[in-house]
């Protein structure tokens, strides 16, 4: 007899684990992957970013010295518009601040010194461009409600000049 009364606690106790799974699971979902969701949505935007710049830094240290020279439609280096157009043609889709672009010469006492890039400085003899640093500045959008976040995404790349 008490075999029998054992087997039938084994019996309403099939798929208890089922129901506990069942239970636990969507609470699980929502403690671990919604976040890194939300994260690998950041770190998306951040190196697609940091390629942005990298890519424009990459043009902008091989430029020919006539680009860094000659004036382009916006004011600016006609090598430094090409960059700022390479930096929002990769950006397309979020919202491209105006990336900054620092010239650095170096002086006659050796001493390098940073400054805007305009044709002007460019066409100095006696500071002669030896590096740029670029930069973009924006906070995360957060793709999935549209809305800023407190986060910011800095990348730059300072990069040295090899064109002539």
């Amino acid at each position: 007899m008490k075999r029998t009364i054992q087997a039938d606690r084994r019996h309403f106790q099939r798929g208890s684990i089922a129901v506990e799974a069942a239970i636990v699971l969507p609470i699980l979902v929502i403690f671990v992957l919604f976040p890194s969701l939300y994260w690998a949505m950041y770190f998306y935007q951040y190196s697609a970013a940091q390629k942005a710049v990298h890519d424009a830094g990459l043009y902008l240290s091989t430029a020919p010295k006539v680009e860094m020279t000659t004036t382009g439609p916006d004011g600016n280096p006609a090598a430094v518009t090409l960059a700022k157009k390479i930096i929002a043609r990769e950006m397309a889709g979020t919202s491209v601040p105006d990336p900054s672009i620092v010239c650095i010469y170096r002086q006659l006492s050796g001493f390098p010194v940073s400054k805007i890039c305009t044709t002007t400085n460019n066409q100095d003899y006696k500071q002669p461009l030896v590096g740029l640093y670029v930069s973009i500045d924006m906070y995360y959008i957060d793709p999935l409600t549209g809305s800023t976040s407190a986060m910011r995404i800095s990348p730059y790349a300072d990069v040295p000049y090899t064109g002539d």
